[in-house]
Parts: C-alpha cells; structure tokens; sequence
C-alpha cells in the first residue's frame, strides 16, 4: 500500500513539475544568418511571472562571435571565456522584461554557429535551472565583408542583411562594422536620436571626451554608456544633471528623467594611468524609451593614441581638429585686424611722443657746458621692450608634436598663461621691424597657423604694440 502510494506522488510530481515552469518562459530572437563582419541586436524575452530574487543568464558564445550588453534591466553584464553573462541580485519586478545585446561575428567566421544558453535562478532555496532552445547562425562562407549602413538590391548582402535586421526595433539602423570589422559604426536609434563623440588630447596620456545626444524631445529615462579601454580611469566632468559611475570598463551617465532640450552633452576625461604606447578605442551606446520600447542610439567606435602619437594623430585628422585651432582661428584673426589697427594709430602717436620728448630733452640741456649732462631716457629695446610672435592660443596645452603635424612647425615656442588662455609664441626680437618680418615669414612658408600676429613686453609684462612703439621709441612699419 505504502509503495503505491509513493508511485502516486511520483507520478504526481512528473505532471505537476511543466505546470510549476509554466510560468517561466525565455525566448531570444537570433537570426538564423548572419554576414560575416557584422553585428545584429538580439533581444531575450523572459517570462517570469512571479519570480523574484537571484538569477543568472549565461549565453556559451561559439569562438568568433561577441556579445556586448545593450539593456541589462539592472542585470551586471560581463563577457569572458565566450560567456556572456546577466546577473541580477533581485529580478525585475514586472511579470515579463527583456534584455539585448550586440551579436558581433567576425570577419573571418563562417558555418553554422550554435548559440547555447541557460537561465538559473532561486526558488523555495533551491537553484533550479531553465535550458533556452539551441539557436544556430548560418555564417555561410568565410572572408571579410565590408557592410555600409545603406544596402541596395544588387548589393549581394543584402539578403543576410535584410535577415540579420529582422530584430532591430522600428527606426533604428542595421548596425555595420567598419575598417575590415575592427570597429562599430554609429547608428541612429528609434525617433531619430543620434549620439557622437568627440575625443581631444589634453596631453599624452590624457583625453577629454565629449559625446552629444541630439533626442530631440523624449524624455524620461536616458543612459548613455561607454566602454572604455581596460586600465583607464573616467573623470566626470560635465554631466549634465545625470548621475555619473565609472566601475571597471564602463562609465555611465543616467537621468531618470532626460533634461527639457532638443540636445545634451556630457564630458568627462579619460586618463591612461601609466598605459603603454598606442592605439585604444571607446565604445558607446545612448539608451532611451520611446513609447515605453527601449531603444538605443549606437554612437560607434572611436580610436586614439596614447604616447607621442596622441597629438600628432589628431593633427593629421582635419575632421577632427583640435578645438584649439576650431576656437581661436577666429579669435586670432581678430586679434590680428586690432593689432593691424593699433599698429597703424601707433604710427602717429608715436612720432608725436618721440618729438615731444626730444623737445623735452633739448630744453633740459644747459646752454653751455665742458661735460653734457647725461640724459636719462626710455629704455632701449635690449633694455626692456622685447616683440615676439604668436602663432596660436588655446585652453589646453599641446606639445611640439601637435605642430609638426598640424602646421609643419618644428621650431622652438614658448607657452604663456594670460587671461585663462594658453598662448604659444616665438622668437624674441629687440624692434618691431624684426618680429614683423618673421610673422611674414611664418605666412609664407604656408605654415597656417591661426594668426600669425606680433605681440610686445616691457620687461617680461605683456603690453600693447603701440605702447612699446613709444616705449622704444620705434616707427611702426607695415
């Protein structure tokens, strides 16, 4: 009797144990075919009714295919050993959530690639664990493909294209990699949000990093999140109103609710902390909701150097020119139109000045006398007033490298702080004359440098041209 009750319960739990999981269901939309040297959103969909607590999805990635998180709903995400994993300490509370990632595939990959996941979790203090259906992806054959963002019929990717896209929520972009799969290019996300970055060297091992959303007017939650290169550090610096973390790779900036304007910019610096030489590079994406779907605007892959080559490469890029140049080639031309003017009024002030002191120094001679008295004068050039030339200004300091690259420029410079600026000028003349003849100089060896103009000091103490005209008592000459 005893026996065939336990047969019942037995049997009782073998019936009961698919209703108990009922509950849990998980999907994910991989495509079946891929190009090689693409990428492709994937999202998971996970149905979990009630369950709250501890869980964990791993998804076992074959060799030659990458996942980078895109929405973790609260989830730490890392990617190690071809695992991609999803970790929450307590589950989303809504009955059903989903999560996405990039799918990356090499270049080089071809066949059919299987795609293996589980989903553990915690339930009555038990671990128990759901097995998501195998997915496999149809790679085809090997070899690099080079993926623009717009495809035509005749292109002939266009078919794995069009299959790869089939999960991309509405408005957004194919996702393609550029530079022969080394590297992701931006893409507009749902409503027409795009995102960009702008990466400029503060020194050798230090870059500001600018990154702009243009959302126009959604609102609500916002995160934008970088992955930086291993060993970097983020520094906040403007953040605005979102709440800034940087823990291992990723630094965040979240607004609950996004500010009120068409446009926001954050920046924040990023620090090499003793980094070898090279070329690293940043990864981003801006995520929103749009009509409560999440969507997300890729802003792409950026590179840059650390070391002597930070500058120089940013020089030889003129898409992305260093704000310096951007900032002050205006401002320079101004000042170089003032200067032009201030020389051309000092002309006549300063014959008048230089009369008026010869006259002055006539009256104080004595008429008769064995020994002239000694007449105390303005300081002569080599006494006190020294003209230099500068040949460009900006907010951050640049080394020699910047200027051989950007200018051609290999001379010597100094640098100057004045009125929050930092000045790079050259030269140390004792006339006006000389300095003038040099700034024609620099212009006509094409050097293009924002300016050039002449500056003057009187004694180590940055003063106007025409008061070191009277000062030195020099003509102005054009």
């Amino acid at each position: 009797m005893n026996q065939l009750v336990l047969l019942i319960n037995f049997l009782g739990l073998l019936l009961l144990e698919p209703f108990l999981l009922a509950d849990l269901s998980i999907t994910q939309n991989v495509p079946t075919s891929m190009a090689p040297g693409t990428e492709v959103r994937v999202t998971v969909t996970v149905e979990k009714g009630t369950l709250s607590g501890f869980a964990k999805l791993q998804l076992d990635l074959p060799p030659g295919l990458t996942a980078t998180a895109i929405e973790t709903k609260g989830a730490s995400f890392t990617f190690a050993d071809q695992k991609a994993k999803f970790i929450w300490m307590a589950l989303p509370s809504t009955p059903t959530f989903k999560v996405s990632y990039t799918l990356s595939a090499e270049a080089s990959l071809s066949g059919n690639q299987a795609i293996q996941g589980r989903f553990s979790y915690i339930e009555d203090n038990e671990r128990k664990t759901y097995d998501l259906p195998t997915s496999t992806v149809d790679m085809g054959p090997g070899g690099a493909v080079l993926v623009s963002e717009t495809t035509t019929s005749e292109d002939p990717t266009s078919a794995d294209l069009a299959s790869a896209t089939e999960a991309a929520p509405a408005g957004s972009t194919m996702m393609a990699v550029v530079d022969n799969a080394s590297g992701v290019a931006p893409t507009q996300g749902g409503g027409g949000v795009t995102a960009t970055r702008t990466i400029t060297p503060v020194t050798e091992n230090e870059m500001l990093v600018e990154v702009v959303v243009k959302k126009g007017d959604i609102r609500g939650f916002g995160k934008l999140q970088e992955t930086i290169p291993q060993g970097f550090t983020a520094l906040e610096k403007t953040s605005s109103e979102a709440i800034f973390t940087a823990q291992d790779r990723i630094a965040k900036f979240v607004w609950l609710n996004l500010p009120a304007g068409p446009e926001l910019k954050v920046v924040y610096k990023l620090r090499a902390n003793e980094k070898p030489d090279g070329e690293y590079s940043i990864d981003g994406e801006f995520g929103y909701l749009l009509n409560d779907e999440t969507q997300k605007a890729v802003l792409g892959t950026s590179k840059f150097y650390v070391g002597a080559k930070a500058l120089e490469a940013l020089a030889h890029d003129p898409s992305s020119m260093d704000a310096m140049d951007n900032e002050d080639a205006e401002l320079a031309r101004r000042k170089a139109e003032e200067a032009a003017r201030q020389e051309a009024a000092a002309q006549a002030e300063a014959e008048t000045e230089r009369a008026r002191q010869q006259e002055a120094v006539a009256q104080q001679q004595p008429k008769q006398t064995t020994q002239p008295k000694k007449v105390t004068s303005i300081p002569a050039p080599e006494n006190g007033v020294v003209y230099k030339v500068q040949i460009s200004a900006g907010h951050r300091e640049v080394g020699k490298g910047y200027f051989a690259a950007r200018h051609r420029y290999h001379g010597d410079y100094s640098i100057e702080r004045h009125q929050g600026w930092i000045k790079y000028v050259t030269g140390r003349f004792g006339s006006y004359s000389e300095a003038r003849d040099q700034r024609v100089a620099f212009n006509n060896a094409g050097h293009a440098f924002p300016g050039p103009f002449v500056t003057a000091y009187n004694n180590g103490d940055r003063i106007t041209v025409q008061e070191a005209l009277v000062l030195s008592n020099q003509k102005w000459v054009q």
